[in-house]
C-alpha cells in the first residue's frame, strides 16, 4: 500500500454520565494531544455533542491499525468507550472565502 494514501475514519466516542475527577484531570492533556494530531494531518474533526453524551473525530489513517493506535494515545479513551466506521467522505465549509489576487 502507498504510505500517501490515507483513509478517514469516524470515531464515536460515548462518555460516561459522570466525570470522576481522574477523568477532568485528563482534560488538558486530551486537548494537547488533539492538537497535535490537527496539526500532524491526523485529526480532521473533532465535536462534543451539547450534552457532553458523545464526541464525533474524522481521524486520516492509513489503515484501522494505525487508527486504533491513535485513538488509544488520547489520554481520554481509557475512561470512554467508541466505535469507528470507515468514511467515503468527509466534507466541510471553508471557514474563510477564498479570494483572487488578479
Amino acid at each position: 500500500m502507498n504510505d500517501f494514501l490515507q483513509n478517514q475514519y469516524m470515531v464515536v466516542f460515548d462518555l460516561p454520565d459522570d466525570f470522576t475527577e481522574e477523568m477532568v484531570n485528563t482534560i488538558s492533556r486530551q486537548r494537547r494531544k488533539v492538537d497535535q494530531y490537527f496539526q500532524t494531518g491526523k485529526l480532521v474533526s473533532y465535536t462534543l455533542a451539547a450534552d457532553r453524551s458523545h464526541l464525533w473525530a474524522i481521524f486520516n489513517s492509513k489503515d484501522v491499525s494505525e487508527l486504533t493506535k491513535l485513538i488509544e494515545k488520547l489520554p481520554m479513551t481509557r475512561f470512554l468507550s467508541y466505535t469507528y466506521y470507515d468514511v467515503m467522505f468527509h466534507s466541510t465549509a471553508n471557514a474563510f472565502p477564498s479570494f483572487s489576487v488578479n
